[in-house]
């Protein structure tokens, strides 16, 4: 892992070939779309800074696990045949001159780009998951429109935005990461997290919350989301702390959450309608204003004392 992210550094970009191919996610049988872009000089010299600049800013690397996060200097190293890294290499390793963007509709909703650098029998390629700056339309509030000839018309604006970083970088057997979410977005990385989720169903503080866990394992399913949420929950650990269910089964009374408990073991009852509001007290993510009495569910919490 070390020696490839010394050899992903010490990659001469400069004197690269460099070639630029869009993206989307398609079928579960090919996984991925991609198409060749031309483009100018001007353009692959910029691509070219931007790699370079992201490695002199990358000086260290780690092993990539579902609870690890990177620094403003540092990466986390995958190997490749963990992702479906693979499935996009496969397209943008296709000859560029038989995959050319025929038009603009293949730019547009983009899941995002890869620049292949190619130098001395070596690829890196670079990745990038696209923006709302990819995703060209009519905006809905405004038009665009244009001068031309003495009169206003409408225009639609096929511009695009390329961002001065890439999110991961591909380079023999591992892609090392700079951004991880849009990593594992782009990539649909779920391995890490569904082993995480199958080790915390084993946990016996875990496992006694429950009287049976099939609907809350029905619940989370294969979704990207919900198998994040679960390895967060391992992460924080309330579930383990002292009290935590005696506590949770008063609460629950007094704010009428709605929540089912077995009368002899004071277990939880999972169901589908008590799914989601089980997931967001294991996160802490359900609270209770002081001002207004008012439960409400928030998307993250900052400890403030």
């Amino acid at each position: 892992m070390q020696a490839e992210f010394q050899s992903l550094k010490a990659f001469d970009f400069v004197n690269a070939e460099v070639h630029l191919w869009v993206f989307k996610k398609s079928s579960a049988a090919i996984k991925y779309r991609a198409h060749y872009v031309p483009i100018d000089q001007v353009l692959k010299t910029k691509l070219i800074e931007f790699a370079v600049a992201e490695m002199t800013r990358l000086t260290e690397t780690s092993a990539y696990s579902y609870i690890s996060q990177t620094n403003e200097n540092s990466c986390l190293a995958a190997a490749s045949d963990t992702t479906d890294f693979s499935l996009l290499k496969l397209q943008v390793d296709r000859p560029e001159p038989e995959h050319l963007i025929d038009e603009i509709k293949d730019i547009k909703g983009s899941e995002g780009y890869v620049v292949k650098f190619k130098f001395n029998n070596e690829i890196v390629y670079a990745v990038k998951k696209s923006t709302s700056l990819w995703k060209t339309s009519y905006p809905k509030k405004y038009m665009n429109i244009v001068f031309s000839n003495g009169e206003l018309s409408a225009a639609e604006d096929n511009t695009f935005s390329i961002e001065r970083s890439f999110d991961f970088f591909g380079k023999g057997q591992y892609i090392f990461i700079a951004n991880k979410r849009a990593f594992e977005s782009a990539l649909t990385h779920r391995a890490p997290y569904m082993q995480a989720f199958t080790s915390l169903q084993l946990a016996p503080a875990f496992s006694a919350l429950f009287t049976n866990m099939e609907p809350l394992i029905a619940h989370v399913g294969s979704s990207s989301i919900e198998l994040r949420r679960m390895a967060i929950i391992e992460q924080k650990g309330l579930y383990s702390q002292p009290h935590f269910l005696p506590r949770l089964k008063v609460v629950n009374t007094s704010r009428n959450w709605g929540l089912n408990f077995d009368q002899t073991t004071s277990q939880i009852i999972p169901c589908e309608a008590t799914a989601k509001v089980i997931m967001q007290v294991l996160l802490d993510h359900r609270l209770v204003s002081e001002v207004t009495d008012i439960s409400y569910d928030v998307p993250d919490t900052v400890q403030i004392q």
